[in-house]
């Protein structure tokens, strides 16, 4: 709410408002309790909700029609945070792929001449 509505709900002017909520500790502290009290009271309403929206969620997963059924899955990840999670993990690129298959062809090779151990390969040691 803005000060001017405030200030109409309370009767002072609009500058009262002002000077409280800018120099008044007293009021501050007061506000701040209160807006706690309030978003934890919206919170519990909510937190109770919960269960009831995964209820809805679980029914239309088990719907017949695959595209309501999709949806809800789609919606269940990305309220999970699961699907934001899979994008994050970008696909190696294909130099990565490359180093990777030239780094175990290079292990094996070695390994199969008898010259690093697999042990040491890893620690930067020269084998025996």
């Amino acid at each position: 709410m803005k000060d001017g509505e405030i200030a109409k709900r309370t009767r002072v002017s609009r500058k009262t408002i002002n000077l409280w909520r800018n120099h008044d500790a007293d009021f501050r502290t007061r506000l701040a309790q209160r807006r706690k009290v309030m978003f934890e009271a919206h919170q519990d309403e909510l937190n109770g909700l919960i269960s009831e929206a995964i209820g809805v969620m679980r029914e239309a997963m088990l719907e017949e029609n695959m595209q309501v059924r999709i949806r809800a899955a789609q919606e269940v990840l990305r309220t999970a945070g699961l699907r934001m999670a899979m994008k994050a993990e970008a696909p190696a690129s294909r130099e990565e792929i490359i180093n990777e298959f030239l780094g175990e062809m290079i292990k094996n090779s070695t390994m199969e001449m008898g010259i690093v151990e697999a042990k040491q390969l890893g620690s930067g040691e020269e084998g025996t």
